[in-house]
């Protein structure tokens, strides 16, 4: 049985091509990054998405690397697992839920896409990119999906200033990484909340200690302590944040203590 693409795949298609600046190209590869191997059981004359998931798992992996090098010193080791974080099935599969790609998907009848088909449906599509704009283009597609599902704003650490100071952040990443922590769009409270579960301690001591100023304008001095690192000894540690809130001073004292840690963060700024 062979396979025509009706009007309106093809409308629907271009509609949301538009939406990452792709509505000027041939379709076919994009079309055949949107197949599903299950979908040949009905037209065994298409082409699946499979080689060209092949080819975009090496693209995305080169995009993520390029990036984590520019912006950041960390080790390779750590380099490696955040590179994991930016590309594995999770975090592909949000992409494709929050781009809508599965109104473009063509499978087998009824046939519900897993998180791993997700994945590979990402995967194919930046392979077909590559093939059809280059890795420059191919780059420029990717951080404007991350910048409309939300995932751009920068993360901040505190830099390394001795060498010691390097190996003490290497080491504090390396075992966040462990801990699984999800470092991205996670505001320094919610990561510093999310470092205590992980590890079973108990949540982090938020306590205002002067309010100064006048009433249409105070200033909020609050201090974060507690135990954040579960080894022994543990880590006890505690910083100090001002606002004209006391919930901006909260976060700034966050923000203080995970430069403290080292300890990833979306800045509230």
């Amino acid at each position: 049985m062979v396979y025509e693409i009706s009007e309106k795949y093809q409308y629907t298609l271009l509609g949301w091509l538009k939406l990452i600046d792709l509505e000027k190209i041939d379709q076919k590869l994009i079309i055949t990054a949107f197949t599903h191997p299950s979908f040949k059981g009905l037209y065994p004359d298409v082409e699946d998405y499979e080689r060209l998931e092949f080819l975009g798992d090496a693209v995305l992996d080169l995009i993520s690397a390029e990036e984590l090098i520019k912006d950041t010193h960390d080790s390779e080791g750590v380099l490696t697992e955040k590179r994991k974080l930016l590309v594995n099935n999770d975090f592909l599969a949000k992409i494709f839920d929050n781009m809508h790609i599965n109104m473009l998907i063509r499978t087998a009848i009824n046939y519900v896409p897993s998180t791993k088909d997700k994945a590979n449906f990402v995967e194919a599509l930046f392979g077909a990119i590559f093939l059809i704009k280059g890795y420059d283009e191919s780059k420029i597609i990717w951080n404007l999906m991350l910048e409309k599902i939300g995932k751009t704003k920068k993360k901040k650490i505190k830099p390394p200033q001795t060498p010691d100071d390097q190996e003490n952040r290497n080491a504090s990443l390396e075992f966040y990484n462990k801990l699984g922590l999800t470092q991205f769009q996670k505001n320094a409270k919610s990561m510093l909340q999310e470092l205590c579960q992980k590890q079973g301690l108990d949540l982090l001591d938020y306590v205002l200690i002067e309010k100064s100023g006048p009433d249409h304008n105070p200033i909020f001095k609050v201090q974060v302590s507690g135990v954040v690192i579960n080894h022994v000894p543990r880590w006890k540690h505690s910083a100090i944040g001002e606002g004209q809130t006391k919930k901006q001073a909260e976060i700034k004292a966050a923000e203080a203590l995970c430069d403290e840690i080292f300890l990833e963060y979306i800045p509230s700024d």
